[in-house]
């Protein structure tokens, strides 16, 4: 790995050598998480606990130059090792940016929408894992190869990302150009992969989004529309939309936050109609001091397929020890599913540290 980031930093010298400013910066984290999940049916012996340990691992590039037509260009990438042995770029863009305007291709970067985006000291509870189905269907465009624009406005910057459909996106990208030869004809398009009989990721789907974001940090609004492609592993129903709004206020030590997600996908792989979601998120965080951060959530979702509305609350703190951050987050899920008395707890301990 030394050897590969030396090699890599040379490089980056060597192209930027002619230039009147260039920099090449690397960066990452590490983040190890402990989960301990409980799940019960009230009234029944049925319980379920699991305990387990996991890390992630990244490293970043980031790469900066001043264009002599006065235009500042930035390509940034990051490598991600999980637990599981498996490395992949986990977002890649590059941008173009010049008197308040930036353009972008690539994922990330724009942070041009979040499915939950209510204030947070640790993991939202959408992302927390097993912690209900109402986020089967919330997928952050972020994680999308798109187009970003960022405009700056009196007051603010009002952001827009737009991700194309899987027909001219991920599975024609130079990465999956191979998956081609594998789906054929549109009619296959939603079925598994015709010659290896695995389940086809065909992409992000269209999805649009747009922002808001005050200069000083205070005001944020954001609204967002998914549609997907086929969901992977489901057969006819696999088509998924979403639509999202939130606003986020920042006091200063105090941030508060609302959301509502409204989803609407195959409930499974043998379903023969769609579920529709609507999900709504309220969040506070308080920063009790420069290293101590106390947060508060609240998820409730109701679906036209659940006997029940699933209620999710979430309970963090975060504290800065010197560079290394360490979280705590008890979180309660009652009626997981939609179905009545199938409760879940949670705790999970998280460390990570950036270097």
């Amino acid at each position: 790995m030394k050897k590969l980031l030396a090699s890599t930093a040379l490089m980056g010298a060597l192209v930027i050598s002619g230039s009147s400013f260039a920099e090449t910066k690397f960066g990452g984290n590490i983040e190890n998480t402990w989960t301990s999940q409980e799940s019960m049916v009230s009234g029944t012996a049925t319980k379920d606990s699991k305990d387990a340990i996991g890390n992630d691992i990244e490293i970043t590039v980031s790469h900066t130059k001043e264009l002599d037509n006065g235009w500042k260009f930035v390509g940034a990438f990051a490598i991600d090792e999980s637990a599981n042995g498996s490395i992949d770029t986990s977002r890649a863009n590059i941008q173009l940016s010049k008197d308040g305007i930036t353009l972008q291709i690539g994922s990330e970067g724009i942070q041009g929408a979040e499915y939950y985006p209510i204030p947070t000291v640790a993991d939202i509870s959408c992302d927390l894992p097993g912690l209900g189905s109402t986020c089967d269907y919330g997928k952050s465009l972020n994680d999308s190869q798109a187009l970003g624009l960022a405009v700056a406005v009196p007051g603010g910057v009002i952001e827009a990302l737009y991700a194309p459909d899987a027909s001219s996106g991920d599975a024609a990208s130079d990465s999956n150009i191979d998956n081609q030869a594998r789906l054929g004809t549109a009619a296959t398009a939603n079925y598994l992969s015709t010659s290896t009989a695995q389940p086809v990721n065909l992409g992000a789907g269209a999805e649009v989004a747009y922002k808001f974001k005050a200069l000083e940090g205070a005001l944020t609004g954001h609204v967002a529309a998914h549609q997907a492609g086929a969901r992977e592993g489901v057969l006819d129903h696999g088509d998924q939309s979403a639509k999202s709004a939130s606003l986020q206020y920042n006091f200063g030590t105090v941030k508060v936050g609302a959301g509502r997600l409204l989803s609407k996908g195959a409930k499974d792989a043998t379903s023969t109609t769609d579920r529709e979601v609507t999900t709504d998120s309220f969040g506070i965080t308080l920063a009790a001091s420069d290293d101590l951060s106390l947060g508060v959530q609240y998820k409730e979702s109701s679906s036209d397929e659940w006997t029940s509305d699933e209620k999710v609350t979430a309970v963090s703190a975060a504290y800065n020890f010197g560079g290394v951050g360490f979280s705590l987050t008890y979180a309660q899920n009652e009626n997981d599913g939609g179905t009545t008395s199938k409760d879940q707890e949670l705790v999970v301990f998280r460390t990570k540290t950036a270097f």
